[in-house]
């Protein structure tokens, strides 16, 4: 099955407005489609930022300092913002953004300053803050009738 297949098949099953109380009633609040997409863009964004925290260190010593922190809120925005088909852009954001550290999560493993259980929930969790208020700003901008492009 191709992506545009895929992508097609998920835009009528939200258009058919399933009832949100079964048990995978949330899983229709998102575009899985843009999610992979969103997720992707967020790893992107952490994987250069994460190579340029050595450079940002040296060559701008007052960013450098918390230049790993912008790094992930500005990924786990990009993440967010283009809900694509979702209906509910706040779980949108707050899954594509989860996803987004998901997949950086196996190189920061790689190194031991990374493996600590507190800073990867804490990670998480700003991930998940971030994206569903990225969400929630993306939903409030498309209902005053702007364009989602």
């Amino acid at each position: 099955m191709r992506l545009s297949q895929i992508s097609q098949l998920s835009r009528h099953r939200f258009s058919a407005g399933r009832d949100s109380r079964d048990l995978a009633g949330w899983l229709d609040k998102f575009d899985p489609v843009a999610v992979v997409r969103g997720a992707w863009r967020g790893f992107a964004v952490l994987l250069i930022g994460g190579l340029l925290a050595p450079a940002a260190a040296r060559y701008l010593p007052v960013v450098g300092s918390f230049w790993l922190v912008l790094t992930a809120v500005a990924a786990f925005v990009v993440a967010a913002w283009k809900p694509g088909m979702s209906a509910d852009f706040r779980w949108f954001g707050l899954v594509s953004a989860v996803g987004a550290y998901l997949l950086i999560l196996p190189l920061v493993l790689l190194q031991p300053a990374g493996r600590s259980p507190v800073q990867i929930v804490s990670t998480v969790a700003v991930a998940a803050l971030v994206g569903a208020l990225t969400g929630f700003v993306r939903g409030r901008r498309s209902g005053a009738g702007e364009s989602d492009e």
